[in-house]
């Protein structure tokens, strides 16, 4: 037979908060340690995320020529040029009549490109300590970004003198 707490300072209540607190103690020290872990977990993975995001703005901005400092080992320049040739020869197909068609697809190609045809992954890992309560150990997070490489700026003279070297040819 169970016995029902009504009165505080009957025999049959005494130790029931004891049993309560250590069936409820373990699962709240789960809980506690669940929540730090998690904590790590996700500030691992924001870590990697934001690195390699960076890394890949900073050299993206650069023209995908000059790796910044601190970015060794997570850029990989992906050249997608096979791909985009063959769409990049069809759309100016339609521009090479003429006398102007073979100068607006000569001065189009290179940036069109330059502009679809280079790009960049960034990838990095984190690592965090994992609690003894889940195994112990280090575990990574990785994270990860793509992006175009950007053109080198030309000035509208350098573009004049790419047409006109491209009409007439010395």
């Amino acid at each position: 037979m169970t016995a029902i707490c009504i009165r505080p300072r009957h025999n049959s209540c005494r130790g029931t908060a004891s049993v309560e607190a250590v069936i409820v103690l373990p699962v709240f020290i789960i809980i506690f340690v669940s929540v730090f872990y998690v904590r790590a977990q996700v500030l691992s993975r924001q870590a990697a995320e934001s690195k390699a995001r960076t890394c890949a703005w900073a050299y993206s901005m650069k023209n995908c020529n000059e790796i910044p400092p601190g970015c060794e080992g997570v850029l990989q320049v992906v050249s997608g040029a096979g791909q985009v040739d063959g769409k990049i020869e069809k759309a100016l197909s339609g521009a090479t009549g003429g006398l102007v068609g073979p100068v607006i697809a000569k001065v189009l190609e290179p940036a069109l490109k330059a502009a679809f045809g280079r790009s960049l992954d960034a990838s990095t890992q984190e690592s965090y300590q994992r609690p003894a309560l889940y195994g112990g150990g280090t575990a990574t997070s990785s994270g990860s970004y793509h992006l175009a490489c950007n053109l080198t700026p030309e000035t509208a003279l350098e573009v004049a003198k790419d047409a006109w070297n491209t009409l007439m040819p010395f």
